[in-house]
């Protein structure tokens, strides 16, 4: 094979070539839920996205028709290649994986970090393992079907006192500090955070 000299062009098309390079099995589902994912962990940590692509709130959890789109793309210049294989329950499912042994992949270190977490997290994990977890996270949560996913909706006192129909102010310093099994869980979820894990919104508020 002629060496490819090409190298993925924009945020969204490195992403997708880093995970694509560095997960074993992968389907393009399971693909656009660990965009979502990372989209979540890097808001959490850094109080911003990685991508700027729409996700939606859909049937099969969050969407994002552009990463089909970039995909494509991808698929045209001879990075990625597809395969189409046969699940478990008999389904075919399209597989992305490197066309080429290696690229220049050119994404911040904060991106590549975030990434290599939710890898760890999740990249061992069955397709439908992931959309279940995506789907139990508070932007998904807090979106009505078929609208756009508002990743600000990550901050737990904030969704609380929404909950409870109190300010923001009474939530951080009335409800959750005299309810210690709570304060217990937003802790435990500080520190999860900082190893990569999130806690889910019954997690934190279904005591």
């Amino acid at each position: 094979m002629r060496p490819n000299n090409k190298r993925p062009e924009g945020v969204l098309s490195n992403i997708i070539t880093y995970i694509c390079f560095e997960s074993i099995s992968l389907s393009v589902t399971k693909l656009v839920k660990l965009i979502y994912l990372a989209d979540v962990y890097h808001w959490q940590m850094f109080g911003r996205r990685l991508t700027n692509i729409p996700f939606i709130r859909w049937f099969h959890g969050a969407w994002a028709p552009e990463i089909d789109k970039v995909l494509e793309e991808l698929y045209a210049e001879g990075i990625l290649k597809e395969q189409i294989v046969e699940t478990t329950k008999g389904f075919k499912a399209s597989v992305p994986t490197p066309r080429v042994p290696k690229t220049i992949i050119r994404l911040p270190e904060t991106a590549v970090e975030i990434l290599d977490i939710v890898l760890a997290d999740w990249g061992d994990k069955n397709t439908d393992e992931v959309v279940k977890f995506t789907k139990k996270t508070l932007p998904f949560l807090n979106t009505a079907f078929g609208e756009e996913i508002d990743f600000s909706h990550t901050d737990p006192i904030k969704e609380y006192a929404k909950c409870k129909g109190i300010s923001e102010e009474e939530a951080a310093t009335l409800d959750i500090i005299s309810d210690q099994t709570l304060l217990e869980n937003i802790r435990q979820g500080e520190e999860d955070l900082k190893k990569g894990r999130l806690l889910t919104h019954k997690e934190v508020f279904e005591t």
